[in-house]
């Protein structure tokens, strides 16, 4: 599909807008790009931890060797998936078809473009919940993703920075849980965080709404904020519910501090792989397996992550291939028990072994003729 005139001076304008926007030091968001510094610690340090020499090829590109192995890193970019692997999971689209044919729930509504639009807006349940619009390829950390749509206006603004990264994007429902990202290498699951939420503990006499409010600090700072509705609606709860004593309620799907629904970038801030139940594992893998990735972060909203998605309401939101390793530490237990650099540093060298062997065996006339 060629771009209209101007679809293209919609994005120029948009481009040029967020590179004013960062050069003059406005945005704040840290990217992997600035994060080069912390990722040349967590490469050599997991050099250090198996046994392999770190050697700086340039400011951000990295080479590991162990004696025949070796191994090159940009950053967060690693061997250890292929082009065609990367391409399939940086399709929104196909990987929420992927995950619909394994049986996993996913919030998604349709994909359409900016000429959808009208028809869109007549469309839509706008009284039965909010909507989400992302790009359905080309983007990431939230880059032209809106979230908490809630009337056509809102939606046509959307649509509108949606387009500007890819042709078509992706409309989901709003779905009460939090961000979740199940880290996965060579099909096993290693590691876990998620960006958490407000909970209240509840005993059994106060309305969730006195709850909420004390733990805001109490005064008159306000509790009835759209995320908060919309996180409790999709529960079956209100501000008026009881719930019974001993109950642990999510009360806001994101952090209190985020008011602004454009672009938000996830920002995991705790481990939970001890939280992480088998079924939700299982769940899981069969995306992984048919993606055959082999380091592979599966994003996913949860209120349980216990559980699997089908019981606790959550859903799949996508996977990605080249997952930022920052996102993993966040505590001297992560660093030292769950080194997930190092993990996957032993077996991108553990693969060069195995390859460099292979290689090393003579292969006939007859083998070479026959494809053998």
């Amino acid at each position: 599909m060629s771009l209209s005139p101007v679809v293209r001076v919609r994005r120029l304008t948009r481009l040029a807008w967020r590179l004013a926007w960062r050069s003059l030091g406005f945005d704040k968001t840290v990217y992997v790009e600035d994060r080069i510094p912390e990722y040349k610690n967590y490469w050599r340090s997991a050099a250090r931890m198996v046994g392999a020499e770190f050697t700086e090829v340039t400011e951000s590109i990295w080479r590991v060797t162990r004696g025949n192995a070796k191994t090159t890193i940009a950053a967060h970019v690693t061997e250890a998936d292929n082009p065609v692997v990367l391409e399939i999971a940086g399709d929104k689209e196909l990987m929420i078809g992927i995950a619909t044919e394994c049986g996993v729930p996913v919030p998604t509504v349709g994909s359409y473009t900016l000429e959808d639009t009208n028809r869109v807006v007549g469309e839509l349940p706008w009284a039965n919940g909010s909507f989400v619009v992302k790009p359905a390829g080309g983007s990431s950390s939230g880059v032209g993703i809106t979230t908490h749509i809630e009337t056509p206006r809102e939606y046509r603004k959307a649509a509108l920075l949606a387009s500007l990264f890819a042709d078509r994007f992706l409309v989901e429902r709003m779905i009460a849980g939090e961000s979740c990202r199940l880290l996965f290498l060579e099909g096993k699951f290693v590691h876990a965080v998620r960006r958490r939420g407000e909970r209240v503990s509840c005993d059994g006499k106060s309305t969730l709404e006195q709850l909420i409010r004390t733990s805001r600090g109490g005064g008159s700072r306000k509790v009835r904020d759209r995320t908060t509705a919309v996180t409790l609606a999709q529960q079956g709860l209100g501000f008026d519910t009881v719930p019974r004593e001993g109950l642990s309620i999510l009360t806001r799907s994101i952090p209190l501090s985020i008011v602004d629904f454009n672009e938000v970038r996830t920002e995991y801030n705790e481990t939970i792989t001890d939280l992480v139940g088998p079924a939700l594992v299982d769940e899981l893998g069969k995306i992984v397996a048919r993606l055959d990735g082999k380091f592979v972060g599966v994003d996913i909203l949860t209120i349980d992550p216990s559980v699997s998605l089908a019981q606790s309401g959550g859903v799949f939101l996508e996977v990605n291939t080249t997952p930022g390793i920052h996102h993993h530490y966040h505590n001297d237990h992560d660093r030292a028990e769950h080194p997930v650099a190092a993990r996957l540093l032993e077996r991108l060298l553990i693969r060069s072994e195995l390859a460099g062997a292979e290689s090393e065996t003579p292969l006939s006339g007859e083998e070479v003729l026959s494809g053998e």
